[in-house]
């Protein structure tokens, strides 16, 4: 709603001095003196008013479509309140930038946008742009998001140390870009945005765990393999087992996590059968791999390795949510309609938040609500 408001406001503005140059060329400099940001003349209503006027046809095009298509996530994402408040100080931002570095006046909503862009950049890194493409070759490609901006932002870096003098407010450009991803970082850091598993600031915190679980796997088998060789006489299955462990653990290292979800079941079906059998891996292994076979149709033996999760580490963050999909394959896969109703029950005792609450709720309604699933608890 704002993006397209903003949108509608700045091609407002754009006609009506279109007209007002035909029909009087002196008010509209009038008007473009009173609106544009400058270190001469400063006025504070300046750092707003200019990001509302254009130089041109071509100059409002550009702004207006990295707008529509930049705007809406990052409005989706910060609300529309919040998302104009970002827009108006992502515009005096840059304007503050530009009036730093250079002394001529300066007009266009490029900083504010920039600031959305780099906004964008933070939330949605690895998003596909449908991108017009004339160079060398012509056609229509899917640019990565971060690729597309990062390239803008190295060419205003470039064009502003080696070609000052272009015409182009460069640095307001930059300023917008820093002051939109600053800003998405800050909101993400603090909670105040929650951060989503696709956006810049948890891809680094999933590799940082990454390292942190292939450092911690490393300690854990060594001192695995040193219990196991201090005993005796040696267990050659327990050596096995161990072995098999190991195996799991390189290969989740290495991003193989197909093949470690492989390995998993091949351990579970050898071992599962001994009580004693230490068949739960680490928190991090335990769940990637029950995410794979979840991922890729495995439901029941994923709903085993969820259940083991929870098992081993009852006080999970996300113990909630797994709960919730271990009912719901208990339900669909296993025909165990009746445990899974219980299992969803106990948790709505266990004092959710509203959230995870309506969740449990939403899911219950639907079993329920599921004649095939009535008939098997009659049945039961």
């Amino acid at each position: 709603m704002v993006t397209h408001a903003l949108i509608a406001l700045n091609l407002g503005v754009f006609i009506l001095m279109a007209f007002l140059q035909n029909s009087s060329p002196d008010a509209a400099e009038r008007v473009l003196d009173w609106g544009h940001v400058s270190r001469h003349g400063f006025t504070v209503h300046g750092l707003i008013t200019s990001a509302f006027f254009h130089a041109g046809f071509m100059h409002i095009f550009g702004n207006m479509i990295f707008l529509i298509v930049f705007g809406p996530s990052v409005e989706d994402r910060f609300g529309p309140w919040w998302y104009l408040l970002f827009y108006l100080g992502g515009a005096a931002a840059s304007g503050l930038a530009h009036i730093a570095v250079d002394p001529h006046p300066a007009i266009g909503a490029s900083g504010a946008v920039a600031a959305v862009s780099g906004a964008y950049l933070m939330l949605f890194p690895r998003t596909r742009i449908k991108c017009f493409v004339i160079f060398f070759i012509i056609g229509i490609f899917m640019i990565p998001s971060w690729w597309l901006i990062g390239l803008y932002i190295v060419l205003d870096l470039i064009e502003h140390v080696f070609t000052p003098e272009n015409g182009i407010a460069n640095m307001a450009h930059l300023g917008g870009y820093a002051y939109g991803f600053v800003i998405a970082l800050a909101l993400l850091v603090t909670g105040i945005l929650s951060p989503e598993p696709y956006d810049l600031f948890s891809t680094f915190k999933q590799r940082q765990r990454r390292k942190a679980f292939v450092s911690a796997h490393k300690m854990h088998e060594q001192h695995l393999n040193k219990v196991m060789r201090d005993e005796a006489p040696r267990d050659p299955r327990s050596e096995h087992l161990a072995s098999a462990r190991a195996e799991i653990g390189s290969l989740l290292s290495e991003g193989q996590t197909d093949r470690a979800a492989d390995a998993y079941l091949r351990m579970v079906e050898e071992f599962g059968h001994d009580e004693n059998a230490p068949l739960t891996l680490h928190r991090d292994a335990q769940y990637q791999i029950a995410n794979e076979l979840y991922k890729r149709g495995d439901q029941v033996q994923a709903a085993d390795a969820f259940s083991r999760l929870l098992g081993s580490y009852p006080g999970d963050p996300e113990r909630h949510v797994i709960t919730v999909l271990v009912a719901r394959i208990r339900g669909e896969q296993q025909g165990d309609v009746p445990g899974a109703i219980v299992m969803l029950e106990e948790l709505l005792d266990q004092g959710l938040d509203h959230e995870t609450k309506a969740l449990v709720e939403s899911e219950l309604e639907r079993i329920r609500a599921n004649p095939a699933q009535h008939s098997s608890e009659d049945e039961t």
